[in-house]
């Protein structure tokens, strides 16, 4: 018999919310170790004790399979998931990957815009959105202030910008709608040999996606720093494998 002031009751509701909360931090590990050992992940999926039919299951291990087994294999597992919930955002980032892969641009495009509309609709409060913006800004200052002093002059010409999240027109060019940073216009070689100069080259901050992506203030800094470097490596003219090696990946 429960007893009338209900504790019993209470007990059980807490114990079931700490167990929830214990399956969704050990779904978060799973989907971090997803690209660097999809393997592994899917034997963490098969050990926990989870509803395989729960839908952010499902996804974990679509995208698992689409990098054992390739996207012609995954496409169906995400494109049925879609169907059941057009607003997951993360089963749409899959596809846009998927068509990528498959070298189908359109659908590549229309999930990736589709993540952007949804990624929006999740924005924090303004008074969120402007302290991280000023957290950013703070941070690729810093970020400049560390380089040596001869990279800090070839620089000169360079604008840091930020950004909430890339735009409409440049995703629709295929653009990741959850790019932490880019770098746009004439590299170093263009401005300093060809004397190309059509636009003021530029690196731009994202800082809806590195808010979402970091919270922790610490790890923002850090995270900033590391995309900062990376498109002045892209100014330098190095490719992503480059920058890729040099740990600003």
């Amino acid at each position: 018999m429960v007893p009338a002031n209900g504790e019993n009751g209470e007990n059980g509701e807490n114990g079931e919310d700490t167990a929830r909360e214990v399956i969704e931090e050990r779904l978060g590990q799973i989907e971090e170790l997803l690209a660097e050992d999809p393997e592994a992940a899917m034997r963490a999926l098969d050990d926990l004790d989870v509803d395989p039919d729960d839908g952010f299951v499902r996804y974990l291990r679509a995208a698992a399979t689409w990098l054992l087994e390739g996207a012609a294999v995954a496409e169906p597992q995400l494109k049925e998931l879609i169907i059941e919930d057009p607003s997951f955002s993360e089963v749409h980032y899959a596809l846009a990957g998927v068509y990528e892969d498959l070298q189908e641009p359109e659908l590549n495009v229309r999930h990736l815009l589709a993540v952007l509309a949804l990624d929006a609709v999740e924005d924090p409060p303004e008074e969120t959105t402007q302290a991280e913006e000023s957290q950013v800004i703070v941070a690729a200052e810093a970020a400049l202030v560390s380089l040596p002093k001869e990279i800090r002059e070839r620089l000169g010409n360079v604008a840091i910008v930020v950004e909430k999240r890339p735009s409409w027109a440049i995703v629709e060019e295929g653009f990741d709608p959850r790019a932490l940073g880019m770098f746009e216009g004439p590299d170093d070689l263009a401005e300093r040999v060809l004397q190309l100069t059509p636009m003021t080259p530029r690196i731009v901050l994202y800082t809806a996606n590195l808010g979402a992506s970091f919270a922790e203030p610490a790890e923002l800094a850090e995270e900033v720093k590391i995309t900062v470097l990376h498109e002045i490596g892209h100014y330098f003219g190095l490719d992503e494998d480059d920058v890729g090696g040099l740990g600003l990946a």
